[in-house]
């Protein structure tokens, strides 16, 4: 049996959270504070029978829930496929004919619990499956090293992680059934107790003649076995081929949580021999982890996830990379409440692979991110960094906003991009070159980027556009006019296109003498006087810079001569604004386009 869906109505961050989960391994992520740990947090209690009084300390603080009425009930609704031939003889009452059941968790705000299930039975009885349901699964939280504290201030959270691990593995808590393992360790470790507390005993009795005691009887009540467990732990030892034996207790952070792994890889094999429903939850195993140990640990997890159904939260866009993207569920940052419907996509496998051929590592910060900026090139990219800069004004800059901006390496390959983002939930911008309109090899290539939009541009907004951008321009004013014109029908489908290009924004913003300035002998000394000589006497000086700096913009032949360096832009941005307050009346389209997703964006709740 496996869980395949979790829905919540008022808990916690949640307002109203459906979402669908893997059966092997199931991947969340998304911004901080969407609600990732919320998820374990709420799945924990649910498979621990909690009582009402620990359900009401998961009620929900916004002001939405407390201005409903007095009869308002929270849920934790679970569904349940792949169920066994035994499985399904036992829960036939509530088999669904597709196969999967569902049990619900009801809390008022009075802390009263109550039970339902799929097919409409009676609250008795979905109380009574409800507690085989329980019996059945064996729920394993590993907690997020950055909140798996409760031990000993001088230990470091990975080892508490880590014992806390060992003790979930080994020692049976509430009402799940016991795995093999459990039954195991018990059996071996109560000789031990019973050894112990008979020696104990006996000593007491032996000294209670003879010491005035007032007591005439003395028994005594060992600590719970997990209180062994940690001593051995946190006294084992490390043994190597090298000189200096090391503790489990002193080894470094990231092999702790490595540690972590290793004993669930071990119990997954064990327990999946003897059919036991095992869940790890695991919160972000790549804590104090580089980026290829985090590929080898999502290696690890995917083991793990062959023989126990594994769920885990994320920060790593490693992770990310990792995994199928069918299998990473993206939550949302909202405030107030969040309502969330997660449906795992249904991909073919060429759409599959090469959209997880564009999911690498640095892309997939859109995940995490509330809105990102897909550019062309590295220029575009160190250009738009700059600007965003200036326009939050703070420390954490646009990234504490959640605005991230991603280099595609060509217009073409934003399409794919747009589509990741489609697909997470993630708002995306595009910021192309003026020729991203022309027709070129038969096809517009920022019309069939923005054809991956959910709402496309509708036929006569594409004529428009077509029309629009086949009019010649022949100085900046009607450079400028038509950007307008073009970015206002662009607007709604979040989309920006430069007067000409990045090269020729600056062009039009410097003005040629003042570039050839920046660039010259006393300037940056890229150019020489003899070529910067030429560009400001010459008729055709506008022109030839224009195809040197690699423009293909308006103020340009449309024939390049070279390329400008990509570190170029914003130092020359550096050198406008060490002068002047504002931007350049070139730029000014830009800079507004910006400081708006600026405006937009939502700020990280306390």
């Amino acid at each position: 049996m496996r869980v395949c869906r979790v829905e919540v109505d008022r808990f916690l961050g949640f307002k109203r959270l459906s979402l669908e989960l893997d059966g092997e391994l199931q991947l969340i992520a998304g911004p901080n504070n969407a609600g990732k740990s919320s998820i374990i947090r709420l799945l924990e209690a649910y498979f621990s029978d909690p009582s009402g009084l620990a359900l009401a300390e998961l009620l929900p603080l916004h002001a939405y829930y407390t201005s409903l009425g007095p009869r308002t009930l929270s849920t934790i609704q679970v569904w349940f496929n792949e169920l066994t031939p035994a499985e399904l003889e036992i829960f036939e009452p509530i088999v669904r004919a597709d196969g999967r059941m569902w049990i619900t968790i009801r809390c008022s705000r009075s802390g009263s619990v109550s039970y339902r299930a799929s097919r409409n039975v009676s609250a008795e009885e979905s109380q009574q499956l409800y507690a085989e349901l329980l019996s059945r699964f064996h729920f394993v939280n590993i907690p997020s090293v950055r909140v798996g504290g409760g031990g000993d201030q001088n230990e470091p959270e990975s080892l508490e992680r880590l014992l806390d691990t060992l003790e979930a593995i080994l020692v049976r808590t509430g009402n799940s059934r016991s795995t093999a393992l459990q039954q195991e360790f018990s059996k071996k470790i109560t000789p031990l107790e019973d050894l112990v507390r008979e020696v104990l005993d006996d000593s007491a009795s032996a000294i209670m003649g003879d010491l005035p005691f007032q007591e005439k009887t003395v028994k005594f009540r060992l600590p719970d076995a997990r209180h062994a467990l940690r001593g051995m732990l946190e006294s084992a030892v490390i043994e190597s081929q090298g000189d200096v034996d090391v503790p489990v207790a002193k080894r470094g952070t990231g092999f702790q949580s490595a540690l972590v792994l290793g004993i669930l890889r071990y119990v997954a094999s064990r327990e999946s021999q003897s059919g036991s429903n095992l869940v790890f939850a695991i919160e972000e195993p790549e804590a104090f982890l580089h980026p290829q140990t985090q590929r080898a640990m999502a290696k690890i997890i995917g083991d793990i996830s062959n023989d126990a159904q594994v769920i885990m939260t994320t920060h790593s866009s490693v992770m990310i990379d990792s995994f199928a993207l069918n299998q990473i569920a993206r939550l949302p940052l909202q405030s107030g409440g969040t309502t969330h419907t997660w449906l795992r996509p249904e991909l073919g496998p060429t759409d599959a692979g090469r959209l997880s051929r564009y999911c690498s590592a640095a892309n997939s910060e859109l995940v995490f991110a509330s809105a990102v900026i897909f550019v062309e090139g590295e220029g575009d990219y160190a250009v738009v960094e700059k600007l965003l800069g200036r326009a939050c004004q703070s420390p954490g800059g646009h990234y504490a906003l959640g605005i991230t901006v991603i280099e595609a390496s060509g217009l073409g390959k934003i399409k794919y991009l747009v589509r990741l983002a489609e697909l997470f939930g993630v708002r995306s911008y595009v910021l192309a070159d003026r020729d991203g309109l022309h027709k070129r090899d038969g096809q517009r290539v920022l019309l069939t980027v923005l054809n991956e939009r959910a709402k496309s541009p509708d036929d006569a907004v594409v004529e428009q556009l077509r029309t629009e951008a086949d009019k010649p321009c022949t100085s900046l004013q009607q450079a400028l006019k038509q950007q307008k014109i073009l970015n206002g029908l662009l607007d709604p489908h979040d989309a920006f296109v430069l007067a000409s290009d990045l090269e020729g924004l600056l062009l039009d913003s410097f003005g040629l003498p003042r570039l050839v300035e920046a660039l010259g002998p006393d300037g940056e000394g890229i150019v020489d006087a003899q070529f910067a000589q030429r560009l400001l006497t010459d008729a055709d000086g506008y022109e030839t810079c224009a195809a040197w700096l690699g423009s293909k913009g308006w103020n340009s032949d449309r024939k390049k001569s070279g390329k400008m360096q990509p570190h170029l832009a914003p130092h020359l941005l550096d050198v406008w604004f060490s002068d002047n307050a504002k931007p350049p009346a070139a730029m000014k389209p830009l800079v507004d386009w910006l400081d708006g997703i600026v405006t937009r964006a939502t700020l990280t709740p306390v």
